[in-house]
């Protein structure tokens, strides 16, 4: 087992009775099934508008209990593991103490306890947090933050911010990141064909779609170090920007910077050098989708450092809250700022218990110094990986720090998703939680994103979990 040099404290003890995870009731167990056929009855989202009869809709069949660090206890009595960290909103675990107890005292010491209009009045906790947060960021008094509450709203601001300050009316939009569920970033979306069903007609026509750096699924090269750089010379020089739209009428670039739920792959350090270039060219704002990557994520606070490539404006979500209250930004470059004339805001957008949510997290991830923690968690899931690609079906395993991911494919061009689905299954059955991803056709991945906290024997146990299903 790996040992680190630093350790955390661990609040799921009561979770740990039975040894984890605990497998009381073959999971999906009877409770669950029923809670979830009733949830259908009165709750509806992405995931539940389905049949009321059914008991599907959830990328898992679970019915949560108790959480607390890693752990997830389901209605049934069984234990999880979890891998999945709340997709990336429980960076620093479920129910995290220490995090609550520092954000319910920063809330008391400005004075402003839960929900505050703070679109209408200035705040000092807001200016504080602010500081807190740009100190973070390379280049930090460059930027301006605007809050919001989830990624997708955050890219709403930054499109509808770049619009602004360009006069132009078109987007480029890079394949396969993820965006969110608004119009405004469903539009710029072309992960999946399935994400803008029934939806078609309400997307902007104004956004045109460059290849993304999906390098170990990329058009032009069988492998990422035979890269010829084509998807940003041949396809958005010549074609998109040719072709399609002049680069003069574009007001942004969207992209991730590295490539979470649809292929968990940093873009290289070239592709993202040539994006900007093309930027500072046309006077195109770049923007960074850094939603699920950044915030510690990749083992860096933000992806773009890992580059040194700084983007026009990025964005921020998932755990920026710090698991309290749910935060998004968008980091604006201040000249673009000084010279915005639209207005745009978000009623719940920096609330004081989210600012007071990511003050605290900040401050816990500094104490704690938990982006070494993050390289060495990393380091451990590599190492253990690397060995899993002799496996069969397992084609390739990728990923920095705690964005990984296990490929399931016979080879490049023949994912294996139902194969994957079995994978996900039977981990969910020896309480292991996962959850999948892929982009395309090639949905054949499962994500390996646990939280920073998670403790060294829970993640080994759950890799040995992991190891033994797939090498049967």
């Amino acid at each position: 087992m790996e040992v680190f040099l630093m350790s955390l404290n661990d609040w799921s003890e009561h979770l740990q009775g039975n040894g984890v995870p605990y497998i009381n009731t073959n999971p999906p167990g009877p409770y669950s099934l029923d809670k979830i056929k009733e949830a259908k009855k009165y709750v509806t989202s992405y995931w539940t508008g389905k049949k009321k009869d059914s008991d599907d809709g959830w990328d898992l069949p679970l019915t949560v209990k108790k959480v607390a660090n890693s752990l997830i206890e389901d209605v049934d009595g069984n234990v999880y593991i979890d891998l999945n960290a709340g997709i990336s909103t429980a960076n620093f675990g479920y129910n995290n103490p220490e995090i609550w107890i520092r954000a319910q005292e920063i809330m008391n010491e400005y004075g402003v306890l839960g929900i505050f209009p703070s679109n209408d009045y200035n705040l000092p906790l807001m200016i504080d947090a602010s500081k807190k947060l740009l100190s973070t960021v390379p280049q930090g008094p460059r930027y301006r933050v605007h809050y919001a509450c989830d990624g997708t709203e955050a890219n709403e601001a930054a499109i509808k911010t770049a619009v602004s300050f360009t006069g132009r009316g078109c987007v480029v939009s890079f394949m396969g990141g993820f965006f969110g569920r608004t119009m405004g970033s469903l539009s710029c979306m072309a992960q999946k064909s399935r994400d803008a069903d029934t939806f078609r007609s309400l997307r902007s026509s104004n956004v045109y779609y460059a290849e993304g750096a999906n390098c170990p699924n990329c058009i032009f090269c069988d492998q990422p170090e035979d890269c010829n750089g084509y998807c940003i010379e041949k396809l958005l020089k010549d074609r998109v920007l040719t072709h399609q739209v002049s680069p003069e009428e574009v007001a942004a670039f969207i992209m991730e910077p590295y490539t979470t739920g649809g292929l968990m792959n940093p873009a290289p350090e070239e592709f993202l050098k040539s994006a900007r270039e093309i930027c500072d060219e046309y006077g195109i704002v770049l923007i960074f989708d850094e939603v699920q990557s950044g915030m510690g994520r990749s083992g860096k606070m933000w992806v773009h450092e890992h580059h040194g490539v700084e983007p026009d404006i990025f964005t921020s979500a998932k755990s920026l809250g710090g698991g309290v209250s749910p935060l998004s930004a968008a980091f604006i470059r201040d000249e673009i700022m000084e010279e915005v004339p639209a207005y745009h805001g978000s009623t719940y957008g920096g609330a004081p218990i989210s600012l007071a949510g990511n003050m605290a997290a900040l401050e816990y991830m500094d104490k704690h110094q938990l982006l070494d923690r993050v390289k060495d968690l990393g380091n451990v899931i590599g190492k253990r990986v690397s060995e899993w690609d002799d496996y069969h079906n397992v084609w390739q395993t990728r990923g920095w720090g705690l964005l990984r991911a296990v490929d399931f494919r016979e080879d490049k061009n023949k994912p294996m998703v139902e194969y994957k689905s079995q994978i996900q299954g039977e981990l969910f059955k020896q309480g292991i939680i996962t959850m999948s991803g892929g982009q395309g056709r090639y949905l054949s991945m499962l994500r390996l994103i646990p939280s920073f906290t998670i403790p060294d024997e829970h993640l080994n146990i759950a890799l040995d979990i992991f190891e033994n299903i797939i090498r049967k």
